[in-house]
């Protein structure tokens, strides 16, 4: 954990760090935090999601800090097409789509002037969580058609998460394809745009999946291993920060800097026997 008075040493992303995408290897690596959250909702257990109050103070700490909200798209398109990004980017996903983005987080993004990516179970819009290994308190209402298309109005992005949120290297193959394919085309009918960002359930990947998010045409998709650096190379497997009522404040000003890269690729290369 760094300390508060050192906080400034390491600066959140600026134009600096941000040099147009190549297409190739050699394109450099860029620092954009992408924040993960599930639910934004008073009384809920911390795990599980945040308080649109804490909510409200990240998304005010973020403008104050001249961040600029990015889609997946963007990013993909700055690696792939060498479309620039704009100062201090930074991604803001949700994962499945819970009514509670819609009536807590939106009011909170508009407010601060910053848009996200929802990350959608297609055959479970406008119903309630019940999919397998979703149970008890864990089972809430999910966002309805109507709801999707304002806030796709408003510029927010929508992004595949399978059809059933199923775990992708627990099913047969012929099976994983489906979810991302017929996932990615559902939404693309009910929403009428393209679908080219995915998000895999529960953080789950192996090679053979990542393959089939590439084959259905996804130019991006997200994990839940940590960090908030990326390159080409990475697209289809993008690190992120987990957030929720856990996360303390100082921490959650961490996770914008440098130094979070740093010492996250240090901490690896020693548990892997290679620093």
């Amino acid at each position: 954990m760094v300390f508060p008075a050192y906080m400034d040493l390491f600066p959140p992303p600026d134009r600096a760090d941000l040099q147009p995408g190549t297409g190739n290897s050699m394109t450099p690596a860029v620092r954009v935090p992408i924040l993960y959250y599930h639910r934004v909702e008073d009384h809920l257990p911390p795990d599980k999601g945040i308080s649109p109050r804490a909510f409200a103070a990240q998304m005010g700490y973020l403008r104050k800090k001249n961040f600029q909200s990015i889609s997946f798209e963007q990013l993909a398109d700055y690696f792939i097409k060498g479309r620039p990004l704009p100062s201090r980017p930074v991604i803001l996903s949700f994962d499945d789509g819970y009514l509670d983005n819609f009536t807590r987080a939106y009011p909170i993004l508009k407010q601060n002037g910053f848009r996200a990516t929802i990350f959608l179970v297609s055959d479970y819009i406008g119903r309630r969580s019940e999919w397998a290994g979703c149970t008890g308190e864990d089972v809430a209402p999910l966002m309805s058609r109507e709801q999707l298309l304002t806030l796709v109005r408003e510029g927010f992005e929508p992004g595949g998460h399978t059809r059933l949120h199923s775990d992708l290297t627990a099913v047969p193959f012929e099976e994983a394809r489906r979810e991302v394919e017929e996932g990615k085309q559902a939404l693309e009918n009910l929403l009428q745009r393209p679908i080219r960002s995915f998000a895999y359930p529960f953080g789950n990947f192996n090679p053979e999946v990542v393959e089939l998010v590439r084959e259905a045409g996804f130019t991006s998709a997200r994990t839940v291993h940590t960090d908030n650096t990326h390159c080409l190379e990475d697209l289809l497997t993008l690190r992120c920060v987990k957030l929720n009522g856990r996360t303390p404040w100082l921490k959650f000003k961490y996770y914008l800097t440098a130094l979070y890269h740093w010492e996250t690729r240090r901490h690896e290369r020693r548990k892997s026997g290679r620093g």
